[in-house]
C-alpha cells in the first residue's frame, strides 16, 4: 500500500474511518476467496500433470491475491461478480479435469469439501459462510499453524504483487506463478505441518525478491538509466493532473495522451521515482510532484484541485467525498471511480479542462531524487575504506510523526564510529549517505545488492531497519534473515497490515526486534 495507514500519524486514512483494523466482513470476503483461490489451484496442477496449462485462470488467480484488500472499495454487484468469475473458473477447471480423467482412463482425485455457490448466492450468505469457515479452520489447526499461515498468506500477496508488475512488461514470470500455485494447495490439506508451510514462505520470499530484480532491470530497458534530479514540489496556477500510484506505464501512457494539451501533470505517491528516469524528463508538462511528505491520499486528494488518475495494480485507499473526479486503469474501478477503457483518456482530459484548477500556485521546495551509478558506487567503497563499528541501513518509511522523532534521537546518538546509510530520512550527520529512491523496492535490492557485495550480509557489522511496514515487508525480512542478517529491526505496523498477534509471532520466528526507544536499542545493538 502506498499510502500511509501508520497507526500513529494523526492525519491518516485508516483514523479517517474510524477504524485502524480489518473489518470482520472484509476477512469473512477475504476467507472465501481464499478458499475458492486454492480449490482452483489444485485442479490447475492436476491439469498440469496432463500437460494442459490455463494461462488466463493462473492470471485470475494471481491477480485476486495481489489486489484481495481492494474488496473494501467495491460495491456489493462488484463484489458478487468477482466471486462468480472465479467460481465459474473452480467449475471449469474441475469439471474438466474430471473429463481428461475418463478420457485417459485414470482414477480422478477429487477434493472434499468441496466449496458450492449459486446465481442465487447473497454476499450474506457468503460472509456468513466465510465466518464459518475462519472458526472452523482454527479449530482444526494449532496457534503455531495459524501464523505460519498467515505468513504464507502475506508473502504470497507480496509475490503476486509483484509479479502483476513483470507482467507490465511482457514477461511470464512462470517460476512465481507455479510456486504460488503449489503453495495455495497446499492449504487444501487438512493438516500440514508448520516446518512444511515455512519451506513455501522461503522459497516464496527468494521468488519475491528474485521478481524485483527482474523489474529492475526492465525499468531500466524501457525508461532508461536512473540519474540524480531535482524534483520540484511547487505548483503554478493551471489546469493539471495528478497521476498517484506507482505503475511507470500508466504514467508514460497519460503523459502520451497530454503530449499537445495544455495540461500540467504531477505525480503523487511512489511514482515520485518517475523522474529520476531519463524517459520521463522528455515530458514537457510532466511538472513536478504534489503530495504531502506523509504520501496521505485524503490530504492529497482532497486538496487537488484538478483530475486525478489512479494507476493499476495499487491498493489504494478511496474517500467517497472525492469520487467524480477519479479515473484508473485498473480492469476493475471502485465505486464512484471512471474506469479508462483501451487507453483512452478522452474523459479524463475533460474532466481536467472543465476543472477549476490551481488558481495560483504554491512555490514549495523541490527534492533530489535517484542516484549516480558511478557516483554510488564511490561513495559506498569511501564508507567501507572507513571500516565503521557498525552500518546502519535504514529503509523506507511511514513518515509517522513518532519514527520521525524517533530518528531525530537516532541520528543525534549515533556514534561517530558507525555509518548510516538511509533511504528515507536525511541524517544532517557527516557520518551518513542519503539514498533518494522514493518507494521504489525494485530498485531498493539492486542498490543493496551492491552492498552486500562489498561487505558480506552476515556481518556483525550491518544492522538493517525496516521502518516502512507494508505488503513487501514479510518477504523483505524473511530474505535478509534467511540470507544471514545477523541484526534486524521493524517498526509498528498498522493493524490493518498485519493482525498484531501475528506479527508478535513472526518477530519470534524470525528473530526480528521491534523498534522501541534510540537509546535502548543503539546500547542493545
Amino acid at each position: 500500500m502506498f499510502y500511509n495507514p501508520s497507526n500513529s500519524f494523526e492525519y491518516n486514512d485508516c483514523i479517517s474511518h474510524g477504524a485502524c483494523s480489518v473489518s470482520p466482513n472484509i476477512s469473512s470476503m477475504q476467507e472465501i476467496m481464499f478458499i475458492l483461490l486454492r480449490q482452483i489451484a489444485y485442479y490447475l496442477i492436476k491439469l498440469k500433470n496432463f500437460g494442459i496449462e490455463k494461462e488466463n485462470v493462473v492470471y485470475d488467480i494471481m491477480s485476486e491475491l495481489a489486489f484481495i484488500d481492494n474488496l473494501k472499495d467495491l460495491s456489493e454487484a462488484q463484489i458478487l461478480d468477482i466471486f462468480s468469475k472465479h467460481y465459474i473458473n473452480f467449475v471449469k477447471t474441475r469439471k474438466e479435469y474430471l473429463k481428461v480423467c475418463k478420457e485417459n482412463n485414470t482414477s480422478c482425485e477429487d477434493l472434499k469439501n468441496i466449496l458450492k455457490l449459486s446465481p442465487k448466492t447473497s454476499l450474506s450468505s457468503i460472509l456468513k459462510r466465510g465466518d464459518k469457515e475462519y472458526l472452523n479452520k482454527y479449530k482444526r489447526i494449532g496457534l503455531n499453524q495459524k501464523y505460519f499461515i498467515e505468513v504464507l498468506s502475506g508473502v504470497m500477496k507480496s509475490v503476486c504483487i509483484n509479479w502483476i508488475n513483470l507482467k507490465e512488461y511482457g514477461e511470464n514470470g512462470k517460476f512465481a506463478s507455479d510456486s504460488v500455485l503449489n503453495a495455495l494447495n497446499l492449504l487444501n490439506s487438512v493438516r500440514v505441518s508448520s516446518e512444511k508451510i515455512k519451506v513455501y514462505i522461503d522459497e516464496l520470499a527468494k521468488i519475491d525478491i528474485e521478481i524485483l530484480r527482474r523489474i529492475n532491470e526492465l525499468q531500466i530497458e524501457n525508461f532508461g538509466a536512473i540519474k540524480t534530479v531535482e524534483v520540484s514540489n511547487s505548483t503554478r496556477p493551471h489546469k493539471a493532473v495528478l497521476v498517484s500510484g506507482s505503475n511507470l506505464h500508466d504514467l508514460q501512457q497519460l503523459l502520451e495522451a497530454l503530449k499537445d494539451e495544455d495540461i500540467d501533470v504531477y505525480t503523487n505517491g511512489n511514482l515520485l521515482i518517475a523522474h529520476a528516469f531519463a524517459k520521463f524528463s522528455e515530458y514537457k508538462n510532466l511538472k513536478g510532484h504534489f503530495g504531502s511528505d506523509v504520501f496521505n491520499t485524503i490530504l492529497d486528494f482532497a486538496t487537488f484541485p484538478g483530475a486525478i488518475l489512479l494507476t493499476r495494480n495499487e491498493s489504494q485507499n478511496i474517500e467517497y467525498l472525492y469520487r467524480g473526479r477519479l479515473f484508473t486503469t485498473d480492469d476493475i474501478a471502485a465505486k464512484g471511480v471512471v474506469k479508462i477503457e483501451n487507453n483512452d483518456f478522452s474523459p479524463l482530459i475533460k474532466s481536467a479542462q472543465s476543472a477549476k484548477g490551481f488558481a495560483k500556485g504554491q512555490q514549495r521546495g523541490s527534492e533530489l531524487i535517484g542516484y549516480d551509478d558511478a557516483e554510488l558506487e564511490k561513495q559506498i567503497n569511501n564508507i567501507i575504506e572507513k571500516n565503521p563499528q557498525k552500518i546502519y541501513i535504514i529503509g523506507f518509511s511511514n513518515n509517522s510523526m513518532h519514527q520521525m522523532d524517533y530518528f531525530n534521537k537516532f541520528f543525534a546518538e549515533l556514534p561517530a564510529d558507525s555509518y548510516v546509510i538511509s533511504f528515507s530520512y536525511k541524517p544532517k550527520i557527516e557520518n551518513s549517505l542519503h539514498i533518494n529512491i522514493g518507494n521504489d523496492y525494485a530498485i531498493l535490492y539492486s542498490i543493496l545488492h551492491k552492498i552486500v557485495q562489498k561487505i558480506s550480509i552476515d556481518s556483525e557489522k550491518l544492522v538493517f531497519f525496516m521502518t516502512k511496514c507494508d505488503t513487501n515487508s514479510l518477504s523483505n525480512i524473511i530474505n535478509l534473515k534467511n540470507r544471514g542478517a545477523k541484526t534486524v529491526f521493524l517498526s509498528d505496523c498498522p493493524p490493518l497490515v498485519i493482525n498484531p498477534s501475528v506479527l508478535n509471532a513472526f518477530t519470534r520466528m524470525f528473530k526480528v526486534n521491534m523498534i522501541t526507544n534510540p537509546k535502548d536499542d543503539l546500547l542493545n545493538i
